[in-house]
């Protein structure tokens, strides 16, 4: 980041009554104790018992890591009820989840809708930033990145991809990745996650 360049946060903004219903209802669905839970997604029991309380504040990263356990997309954790035929989703309307530091903004573009398993995001990374390490997502659960302004460095197990405006990356996520913005500008991307494959009827 530039000398005196100030990033804003951006607080997260998603229905928390929804998500904690759909956390409760997948767990239960799953036969897990909050403490099973836990274990097999690395998030503590007590940010699971703040989220289900509508307590808790998660960030994108806390939410993947409990849909990954659960063995479901992101979406199954902020889906309303049915969706209808056609939806218009202003935004205002879309989940919105910032990183602490502010330097990753992740907006969600897809209505989230039970038992559907592609995901749209677009995200922003602020320059010199980097996301956290996404773990990696069972075989057969792709992603397709696409960057609208700006080069992202991909790195995918031991593989580092440079993505550059206009180019469009797919990979298999079964492996763990990180996106990194090494340049001195923000870079912008959308992200498509195909999950249809492990959808279920859980809600």
């Amino acid at each position: 980041m530039a000398a005196g360049q100030t990033r804003t946060k951006i607080p997260n903004a998603y229905d928390r009554s929804l998500v904690a219903g759909n956390l409760q209802a997948l767990r239960e669905v799953n036969r897990l104790s909050m403490a099973e839970l836990a274990h097999r997604s690395g998030v503590s029991k007590a940010m699971i018992s703040k989220i289900e309380r509508q307590e808790g504040n998660a960030s994108g990263e806390i939410l993947g890591k409990l849909a990954e356990a659960l063995d479901v997309g992101i979406s199954q954790l902020l889906s309303r009820p049915a969706p209808g035929d056609v939806v218009l989703l202003k935004p205002g309307e879309q989940a919105v989840f910032g990183s602490a530091d502010g330097g990753f903004i992740r907006r969600a573009l897809s209505p989230s809708f039970p038992n559907r398993g592609i995901d749209i995001v677009r995200n922003t990374l602020m320059p010199g930033m980097s996301t956290d390490v996404f773990p990696a997502h069972k075989r057969g659960v792709h992603e397709y990145v696409v960057v609208l302004a700006g080069t992202l460095n991909v790195e995918l197990d031991t593989q580092r991809i440079v993505v550059e405006a206009g180019d469009c990356l797919f990979f298999d996520a079964h492996v763990t990745h990180q996106l990194k913005n090494e340049s001195a500008l923000p870079v912008e991307w959308i992200l498509v996650v195909d999950a249809t494959r492990y959808v279920r009827q859980v809600l």
